[in-house]
């Protein structure tokens, strides 16, 4: 474990904050380091030793926090330095931002709902509404979402739950009652402790669907998911490292460039979806599938 004990005459160092499995966080952290300057200090720390030891912070360090956990409990404490959250959706890193009284961005999981809705649009003729199931985890522009639906034939019902099981399960069976369809946002709380997993075993047996934010979605029963690989997200954070390090500050919130995309090969079979070619989809969504993403 590494604690913060980098001299204070120091150049400026980076810390990556975590609270998940340290072998992951290593060898996340590694990969990062060589799409940096070789002379950069890059350190991961556990969410509990950086909380202990944020005094030793300097105004010329950034923080990278993974997952919107050590986000909010890294902005809750630090008044130096700077901040770029990653493994965040954009719903949530919006709730915390507030939070911080230091430069701060991130770099969005998921993918932005306009292109989302887009290719929905194109393969997807049910336009029942598409229900929005979220926690106190997120901040919501319904009004902005409700106007991007309607751009593209769709529209949306919201319902906020609590995060335990029975809620959520009720919640789903609720919101499902006019609509064939959850449009998931990335949100931590709402789909931890395997709620994610019955949702989708809900949705399956109601013959009901979610368009999922990540590809372990897609893997566990939803239809598709827009989404970028670690690599992706990597790199844009080495974006808003090298852009500290040059005194330029960091780089506005974004989702990265590249995004991919992966289908359910049961569901479009058996909702009998006629998906786009590989060449279609990059040239009209900027979609790379998983067969062809270098």
């Amino acid at each position: 474990m590494v604690l913060l004990l980098v001299a204070m005459n120091a150049p400026a160092a980076i810390y990556v904050v975590h609270n998940t499995e340290e072998s992951s966080v290593r060898s996340l952290t590694f990969q990062l380091s060589k799409l940096l300057p070789m002379d950069t200090v890059i350190a991961p720390v556990r969410q509990s030793v950086f909380l202990q030891n944020v005094a030793s912070l300097k105004e010329s360090d950034l923080v990278v926090t993974i997952g919107d956990e050590s986000f909010r409990q890294v902005c809750s404490v630090t008044s130096k330095g700077a901040v770029v959250a990653v493994f965040i959706g954009k719903e949530e890193y919006l709730n915390i931002q507030s939070q911080c009284d230091v430069p701060n961005s991130a770099v969005f999981s998921g993918a932005p709902i306009e292109k989302r809705l887009s290719l929905l649009e194109g393969v997807w003729f049910d336009r029942k509404p598409l229900a929005v199931l979220y926690s106190d985890n997120l901040l919501i522009d319904q009004q902005d979402m409700e106007t991007q639906a309607a751009m593209h034939g769709f529209e949306f019902r919201f319902l906020k739950t609590d995060v335990d099981r029975l809620s959520v399960l009720k919640a789903v069976n609720f919101i499902l009652e006019g609509s064939t369809m959850i449009f998931s946002l990335v949100d931590t709380e709402l789909y931890k402790e395997g709620n994610a997993k019955d949702i989708l075993k809900l949705l399956f047996h109601k013959q009901q669907v979610m368009i999922g934010p990540s590809f372990a979605f897609v893997r566990a029963g939803s239809l598709f998911a827009i989404y970028s690989d670690s690599d992706v997200k990597l790199d844009a954070v080495a974006g808003h490292i090298v852009s500290w390090l040059s005194g330029e500050g960091v780089l506005a919130p974004a989702y990265p460039n590249k995004l991919r995309v992966s289908f359910n090969p049961y569901l479009i079979k058996s909702h009998g979806i006629v998906l786009p070619s590989s060449s279609y989809l990059k040239d009209k969504y900027g979609l790379c599938s998983d067969a062809q993403c270098d």
